[in-house]
C-alpha cells in the first residue's frame, strides 16, 4: 500500500523532513522517532488530497495533516434543492466532472466541531467539548479576490480505555463565490488525540509540522498545467456544444421559416412553383387543379388536363 511506504527520509535531526514519493507533491517536517504514513491521494485530475498521520514512539500520541475523506463542498441553492440535491448528496460538475458534497458553508469553529465528532466518536467512549472558538487564519489569507477564509479550534475531553485525553482540531474553512454559486473547502485542517499532560508540547509540534508544509514548485506548475487542460478540454466541449446547438437553432429556424411561409402562402391562396425549363420561380393562385400548366407567353393554367400542347407542367417548390 503506498500510504505506508510513501516517504523517504532526507535529513536527520530533531525533526526529519519527509517527502511525499507518489507524486513528488511536497516535503514536511515530523518528530525524529515517530512513525509517519500518508502523502497525496488524487480522487480526480482536479482534486488531490493529502493526509499525514503521525503517532509517537509509544503510541500514546497521534497527530494528523489533512484527511483523504474531506474534499470539495458545493453550497445548495434554491434551484438546486428543489431538484433533490440537498445537504449531504454528491453533486458532479464541470468536464470532466468534479465531484464535491452539497453542504451549507460551515466556518472555520463550526466546521472543527463537526469533524470532531466525526473523527473521534468511534475512539473515544466519552466526548465532551471543553473549548469552541473562532481564531484568524494562520495559513491562508482572510480575503483573497472573491473568496473568504475563516478559522476555528475546538478542545474535546475524551476518555478511551480508562484513559483521559484531549482531542483536539484547527480548521480553516475557505469560501469562493461567484455568479451566485458557492464552492468551498478545508484549506487546512489539524488534528490530534493525546494524554492530557501532553496536550500542550502535542499542539506545538503539530503546528510546527503544518507551517514546515512545503509544496514542491514543479508539482504545483504540473498541477497548473493539468487544471489549465481541463478548463481548455472543457472550453473545447463548450464550442463543441454550442456549434452544435447553433446547428439545431438553424435547422429549427429554417423549419420554422417554411411553417410560417406554407401558412402564409395557404391563407393567400397561392403556391410557389418553379419553371423546369428555365429553371425561374413564380407565385400562382393554388386554384383547385392539381396541375398549373405554363406556355411560352406566361399563361399559367391550372387543370388536371393538359390544356394544350404549347404548355408545359410547372413544379411546385419543397417547403
Amino acid at each position: 500500500m503506498f500510504l505506508a511506504a510513501a516517504w523517504a527520509v532526507a535529513q536527520p535531526g530533531s525533526w526529519t523532513t519527509l517527502q511525499d514519493t507518489q507524486e513528488r507533491a511536497f516535503s514536511v517536517e515530523v518528530p525524529q522517532g515517530w512513525k509517519a504514513q500518508g502523502g497525496m491521494l488524487r480522487k480526480g485530475p482536479l482534486d488531490p488530497r493529502v493526509q499525514i498521520d503521525m503517532t509517537s514512539p509509544d503510541g500514546r500520541v497521534s497527530m494528523r495533516i489533512g484527511d483523504f475523506g474531506i474534499g470539495g463542498f458545493t453550497v445548495p441553492t434554491q434551484q438546486m434543492m428543489r431538484l433533490g440535491f440537498t445537504e449531504g448528496k454528491p453533486y458532479s460538475a464541470g468536464q470532466p466532472p468534479t465531484t464535491t458534497i452539497m453542504a451549507r458553508y460551515r466556518s472555520g469553529h463550526a466546521f472543527a466541531d463537526l469533524y470532531a465528532q466525526a473523527r473521534f466518536s468511534r475512539i473515544c467512549q466519552t466526548l465532551e467539548p471543553k473549548s469552541i472558538k473562532t481564531e484568524e487564519p494562520v495559513f491562508n489569507a482572510a480575503h483573497n479576490g472573491p473568496s473568504s477564509t475563516t478559522a476555528g479550534e475546538v478542545v474535546y475531553r475524551c476518555v478511551a480505555d480508562g484513559q483521559e485525553k484531549v482531542a483536539f482540531v484547527y480548521t480553516e474553512t475557505s469560501l469562493y463565490e461567484m455568479q451566485g454559486t458557492g464552492n468551498w473547502m478545508a484549506a487546512s485542517l489539524l488534528s490530534f488525540l493525546a494524554p492530557k499532560d501532553r496536550a500542550a508540547a502535542t499542539y506545538t509540534m503539530l503546528f510546527h509540522s503544518a507551517a514546515s508544509f512545503t509544496e514542491n514548485p514543479q508539482w504545483a506548475m504540473r498541477q497548473e498545467q493539468i487544471t489549465a487542460a481541463q478548463a481548455a478540454a472543457a472550453m473545447a466541449i463548450f464550442r463543441r456544444t454550442l456549434a452544435e446547438t447553433q446547428a439545431r437553432y438553424e435547422r429549427w429556424s429554417a423549419n420554422m421559416s417554411r411553417q410560417a411561409q406554407n401558412f402564409s402562402d395557404a391563407l393567400a391562396g397561392r403556391t410557389l412553383t418553379v419553371d423546369p425549363q428555365t429553371g425561374q420561380q413564380r407565385e400562382v393562385w393554388t386554384g383547385t387543379g392539381a396541375t398549373r400548366w405554363i406556355e411560352p407567353l406566361g399563361t399559367v393554367v391550372s387543370s388536371t388536363l393538359l390544356p394544350g400542347t404549347s404548355f408545359r407542367a410547372l413544379q411546385d417548390t419543397v417547403h
